[in-house]
């Protein structure tokens, strides 16, 4: 019997065939693989070098509001990045700057160079959209930072098997932002409006905030008195806040910036223009150790102030603790006892003396310039009255931040 036998011959060949395959897929693999390996690397580092632009920007700017000039401020910049180059991780962000340029004539432009190539280039302007400033930097109106790195070579680890190479580049604006519009860091301490430019009140000017003020002589110059039917009989300009009760304890713990308690239904802890807020009658000697742990260290208050000793906001060179952020609110109803108030907007003072028990009142000198908070939400209003933020802006050259 014949017997025809096959297949033999084409498996074969079939495997010669998937041997080629086989290899052209690895290939693939491998690609695949290497661009998975350094994207992903690629993508972490730019996000290091975008937290970095942004730190960067952030600390001119607050540079520039503690007072420094724009050359300090850049220089504050570069240092913050040369913080977050050292941090652990991020030994590939090492910009070793070896100099640096200027447009010393506007003031408005710095260079800096690195030992491997990369450039940082720091501008100011006058507003977050231009940079650098078409024309001479006005330290009088609001300055705003942009901070860039352009192409910083990273470390190839298998895309240089396909000829190509890897850098990242980021950009950072950051400033001011127009007048806080809601705010959830406020003193329990409400001042009436008394007029339509910085709502009545006197930059420099020391004022009887809140307390029994009748009679009382202490204020040094243009005071005016709250006790005298602002708010209405039975208030002294206190207020009750979300999240700390309604006795005197929870006066003091506010007014000496305790965290708050549980919010009630219907609290939020958050104050907005044109919302209102309740008043706390009384005289309230509560407030003594509470306010006064702004000066001295009390027994679960936050630290005391670095800068205990000045007597003007102009002087002043301190951590915060001696400034406020009181509403702004309509006298007007004249209600008495425990009545809600609306909030016409937020004002800035500068705590001058600490709380005599004898005196019963608090003391504070209105400002404008350096009035900052640390959150809250922005209108889109500019605004030279009242308390603001530092903030990051779109770059709308990159679109990045």
């Amino acid at each position: 019997m014949r017997v025809i036998r096959v297949g033999r011959r084409g498996a074969r060949k079939q495997s010669g065939l998937v041997v080629i395959l086989f290899t052209v897929s690895l290939l693939v693999l491998i690609g695949f693989a290497a661009l998975a390996i350094d994207i992903n690397h690629m993508i972490l580092n730019k996000s290091r070098v975008q937290n970095a632009v942004d730190s960067a920007a952030l600390s001119a700017s607050m540079a520039i509001e503690n007072g420094a000039g724009v050359s300090q401020a850049a220089d504050a910049a570069i240092e913050t990045i040369k913080a977050m180059a050292s941090g652990a991780g991020n030994d590939e962000l090492d910009f070793a700057v070896v100099g640096v340029t200027e447009n010393s004539t506007a003031t408005k432009e710095y260079k800096f160079q690195s030992n491997d190539g990369t450039q940082v280039t720091i501008q100011f302007s006058n507003n977050p959209i231009t940079f650098p400033a078409v024309n001479s930097l006005s330290t009088a109106r609001d300055i705003y930072t942009r901070v860039s790195v352009d192409s910083h070579d990273l470390d190839s680890f298998l895309v240089q098997v396909f000829g190509l190479s890897k850098a990242v580049a980021a950009s950072a604006v950051s400033g001011r932002s127009s007048g806080i519009e809601n705010s959830s860091v406020i003193a329990p301490i409400g001042v009436c409006e008394q007029g339509s430019t910085n709502y009545g009140y006197d930059v420099g000017t020391e004022y009887q905030l809140a307390g029994k003020t009748t009679g009382n002589s202490n204020c040094t110059e243009n005071c005016y008195d709250p006790s005298s039917g602002d708010i209405g009989s039975g208030n002294y300009n206190y207020l009750r806040l979300d999240g700390y009760g309604n006795g005197a304890d929870g006066l003091g713990d506010a007014i000496g910036g305790k965290a708050p308690g549980d919010f009630s239904d219907g609290e939020s802890g958050i104050y907005f223009i044109d919302g209102s807020v309740d008043t706390k009658p009384g005289v309230n000697n509560g407030p003594v150790t509470g306010f006064n742990s702004r000066w001295v260290q009390e027994d679960g208050f936050p630290e005391p102030d670095t800068d205990t000793m000045s007597e003007r906001y102009a002087d002043y060179n301190g951590n915060g603790r001696r400034t406020f952020v009181v509403p702004v609110v309509d006298c007007s109803g004249g209600t008495n006892g425990a009545s809600a108030v609306t909030i016409e907007g937020f004002a800035c003072f500068f705590l001058t003396q600490q709380y005599d028990k004898q005196d019963k009142i608090i003391y504070g000198e209105f400002y404008t310039s350096g009035c900052t908070v640390p959150n809250g939400g922005g209108g889109q209003t500019p605004t030279d009255t009242g308390p603001y933020k530092i903030q990051l802006y779109r770059d709308l050259t990159t679109g990045e931040s």
